[in-house]
């Protein structure tokens, strides 16, 4: 009977609350000439039914239906969302300082440090400063110089490892990629790659962390709500956390080990001269603790880690599955690094200046497939107008960076793989190539994104012929994002060209 009771008393509760939130919907709806097309709302839930998992997908079908500037109601939140060039150039131009803020939500909360981590963090002083140590200590010209070697020598390894294994001439794409991405972004943000298996193991943390980031979570639309954890995605959150923090936790406290021991003059022959972000940190540690907090120091080290491993490794492998199904422009692609590099070394990033087809062909392959399918939501800090629609405090943007990418009225042949088109291409009139995103809220890792993809594809295509191990391997409907991606990984073929078996043999 008590277990009877609670259940009919907490299902009265949560009409009874229902009923106050139907009611506070309706009495606070203020109509409005400006606000954008919407679709019919449901309610209490609003527009949430029609975001469906491929929010992509359901972006771009709601854009095709109501136009460029379509309003939402996500719940107790308002939204947008803009599929136009000139509408993201209004927003992200110039209403940047508007919408340079992401949406609060539980996931930065917990996975993200309080929302200290620069991804999750606030449009403001600490957002700021987190943006300009990222900037100046890891993407700035002048490092990405200093740190080149560290990223060669890593496609040197894994070329090394292919040619050894050379006569089974298989490699799984995307398994290989990310241990190359990730000991390089490592060596280059803590000072050190990690074991191949831990590199697994934290593959598979990245991805859950991605998949509960993006992951619907009633508390953030309804977050009177968010006690009774409906969907179990908190608990998820808690248990990935730890996991996390203790992957992260353990990366911190090894370096911290590593200065005392050069502190103290132990293991001189460590190149202690050469800083990276973490060593930096852990100086500004203590010299402002207060400012620097453990939780800070986290967040910031799990981003750099984080945020570039997969979508630089999905890019590389995009690139791959792109010219195995277009054996012609794979062909173009070794000619011009035949001719402009040769065969007796292996390209590297001094040469990419001389491969305008190579950057041509990456440059395509993040238009027709951008990372995660589109830039992360964001939020406005104030009132502001987009397109003539007023658009209130508050309110989630969502850009169609999908939709805009593959829009047949901006590009021609807009669904097919053609690199020649950016020799052509220029953004006259707005934005409608931004797979980096734009404004404030832009990724800071584009020019070190692009120069691991476009220097590991180089390589790549420069030293092995390829093919896949069948013809049904590879899925662009998948690649574009059309269809889901095949759980089964993709294992391509390949063999040393012979015109570089000479110098591979001397690596």
């Amino acid at each position: 009977m008590d277990i009877l009771h609670y259940n009919t008393t907490l299902f009265f509760a949560i009409l009874l609350f229902s009923i106050y939130l139907f009611q506070r919907y309706y009495s606070n709806k203020k109509p409005s000439k400006n606000l954008p097309p919407s679709p019919p709302a449901l309610p209490f839930i609003g527009h949430l039914h029609l975001l469906r998992p491929r929010r992509h997908l359901s972006i771009h079908s709601l854009s095709k239906l109501y136009g460029p500037v379509v309003g939402l109601r996500l719940g107790s939140r308002n939204a947008i969302i803009l599929s136009s060039p000139a509408a993201v150039e209004e927003a992200l131009v110039k209403n940047d300082p508007v919408f340079s803020n992401r949406p609060m939500i539980k996931a930065g909360d917990v996975l993200g440090y309080k929302s200290t981590a620069i991804f999750f963090s606030p449009h403001g002083p600490h957002w700021h400063n987190l943006r300009r140590l990222t900037s100046l200590q890891l993407f700035a010209t002048h490092p990405l110089n200093l740190l080149a070697g560290i990223r060669s020598n890593e496609f040197l390894s894994l070329i090394q490892s292919m040619v050894k294994t050379s006569s089974s001439g298989e490699i799984e794409l995307k398994a290989r990629f990310f241990e190359m991405t990730y000991n390089t972004i490592s060596k280059m943000v803590i000072g050190k790659s990690v074991e191949a298996d831990v590199a697994i193991q934290f593959m598979g943390i990245i991805h859950e962390v991605i998949d509960l980031v993006f992951s619907f979570n009633p508390r953030d639309f309804f977050p009177a709500l968010g006690w009774l954890d409906l969907l179990g995605v908190e608990r998820r959150m808690e248990r990935m956390f730890s996991r996390l923090d203790g992957f992260i936790t353990e990366i911190i406290e090894e370096h911290r080990r590593r200065r005392r021991r050069r502190s103290e003059g132990v293991n001189a022959g460590e190149e202690d001269e050469e800083k990276n972000p973490l060593d930096v940190m852990l100086s500004m540690q203590e010299a402002n603790p207060e400012t620097y907090t453990d939780d800070v120091i986290k967040g910031h080290i799990l981003i750099m880690l984080t945020a570039g491993n997969d979508t630089t490794t999905e890019t590389i492998e995009a690139a791959m599955l792109l010219l195995l199904s277009h054996p012609e422009i794979m062909k173009k692609a070794k000619t011009e690094i035949d001719m402009n590099v040769g065969h007796d070394r292996i390209l590297d990033e001094s040469d990419l200046l001389k491969l305008p087809y190579l950057k041509n062909i990456i440059k395509e392959t993040l238009r027709l497939s951008p990372p995660m399918q589109g830039m992360p939501p964001r939020a406005s800090s104030g009132d502001c107008t987009i397109q003539g629609y007023h658009v209130p405090k508050g309110t989630m943007l969502f850009i169609n960076v999908w939709g805009i990418q593959k829009d047949p009225e901006l590009w021609d042949d807009a669904m097919n793989f053609k690199p020649e088109r950016f020799a052509r291409e220029k953004e006259e009139g707005g934005i409608k190539f931004i797979p980096f995103g734009a404004g404030r809220r832009k990724c800071p890792g584009e020019h070190l994104g692009m120069r691991i993809v476009m220097a590991g594809v180089g390589a790549l295509v420069q030293c092995f012929d390829w093919e896949m191990m069948s013809k049904e391997e590879v899925d662009i409907n998948s690649l574009l994002g059309l269809t889901v991606p095949k759980g089964k990984p993709v294992v391509a073929k390949y063999k040393v060209r012979d015109c570089m078996v000479d110098t591979l043999s001397k690596i």
